[in-house]
């Protein structure tokens, strides 16, 4: 497999269960049990609904969140996903991500870095919104700026 991966705001209904299990079923979560809970309470269980032919995720407490989600360009599976908001008129907080289990530290596919590819994707993107001078990232015991 080659380290490609392609980054989408949208992915089709066939990725409904990859998604699930990025969200709800990770064993990967663990390591974060603690913020994940915190997120959770603070603004709510993320929630995957189906608008057109596509996927989305919210939060009841943010209805205004936005995804992003990587996918292996050589399988065209999801292995990725971020939800972030732009929480005030500087800052854009990461609230939840979800990566495969092969993707995660110790997983055969860590080398693709993936966590730092997501997020650079979403700093990336977040230049080009006027304002934004920050990034946040809430699954650390402290607040990591980037």
């Amino acid at each position: 497999m080659s380290d490609a991966i392609r980054f989408t705001s949208r992915i089709e209904l066939k990725h409904r269960p990859a998604l699930e299990r990025l969200l709800f079923f990770n064993a990967c979560q663990s390591r974060f049990a603690s913020a994940i809970v915190d997120t959770i309470d603070k603004y709510g269980l993320p929630e995957i609904l189906t608008e057109g032919d596509c996927l989305r995720v919210t939060l009841p407490g943010l209805p205004e969140v936005q995804s992003l989600f990587a996918l292996d360009c050589d399988t065209g599976q999801v292995i990725g996903v971020a939800i972030y908001v732009r929480a005030d008129l500087t800052h854009i907080t990461i609230l939840h991500i979800g990566l495969s289990e092969e993707c995660c530290a110790g997983g055969d596919r860590e080398g693709l870095n993936l966590l730092l590819r997501l997020i650079k994707e979403i700093r990336r993107s977040s230049r080009r919104v006027k304002g934004i001078s920050g990034l946040r990232v809430l699954y650390r015991a402290q607040r990591l700026q980037i």
